[in-house]
């Protein structure tokens, strides 16, 4: 929600400042529109026309790694809840309550809106998940060392759930986005000031603030994969419920 507001505001903003220039150029005092004023002002916005791009660059980039890295780790915690189950398996019929509480777990987290969103109800299932598992009492040497494996693998996957969940909440800073939207509006400005007044132009400037607007609010929106057009699939976790029922 936040995004499309941040959006339509630009849109606004880099729309009314080249409109704006083009409308009050011609009300403006001769020796405001003359050619060593508009060479002076084209000269200023030249400075930058880089910057910008550089920015929406490097937000380009943050945004595409962030939401990379959090698909990667959903998939690893998605494989470590099958590891899981596979290791508590061979341990027979005493770990059938900690594969049940999984399995309860995993299917509550398919619930939760968004996926990465601490419900306090899948976070308990997910910690019974643990306490269950070191209930479990063994006397043979092999199933205590399967114990401890499924054990670590326990802790693996609650480590990368952590990892993810943190992963999913990124954000620019406030200061960032009002310097790059300030940059921007200078240059439509610059860009409508002294430009001819007809519908080709005005609707050239129009759709490039839209397409402009439109790639911030991506950016934006792939800062945060859980959320928006652009979002992660619960695919992994699906199959880790199916595999886990089997």
């Amino acid at each position: 929600m936040v995004a499309v507001v941040v959006a339509i505001l630009i849109f606004m903003l880099l729309g009314g400042a080249a409109l704006g220039t083009m409308a009050i150029h011609g009300r403006l005092q001769d020796h405001h529109r003359s050619d060593e004023t508009n060479i002076s002002v084209r000269l200023v916005a030249t400075l930058f026309f880089t910057m910008p791009s550089l920015l929406l660059g490097l937000m380009m980039n943050n945004s595409a790694n962030t939401y990379v890295a959090v698909d990667r780790n959903l998939h690893v915690f998605a494989t470590d809840l099958i590891l899981l189950d596979r290791s508590l398996r061979p341990l027979g019929p005493s770990a059938d309550e900690p594969r049940r509480r999984l399995l309860a777990y995993v299917e509550q987290a398919l619930k939760d809106t968004p996926i990465s969103r601490a419900n306090e109800m899948s976070e308990h299932l997910l910690d019974e998940v643990g306490n269950s598992l070191r209930e479990l009492k063994f006397n043979d040497e092999q199933k205590i060392a399967l114990w401890n494996d499924a054990r670590s693998v326990y802790r693996q996957a609650v480590q990368q759930r952590w990892t993810f969940v943190e992963q999913s909440d990124g954000s620019f800073p406030s200061p960032l986005i009002c310097i790059l939207v300030g940059w921007l509006t200078l240059m439509f400005a610059t860009l409508g000031f002294r430009a001819p007044r007809n519908a080709v132009v005005i609707s050239t400037y129009v759709a490039a603030a839209a397409l402009v607007a439109a790639a911030i609010y991506l950016i934006l929106e792939m800062s945060t994969p859980f959320s928006g057009p652009i979002q992660l699939s619960d695919r992994p976790l699906v199959r880790a419920a199916e595999e886990i029922r089997r």
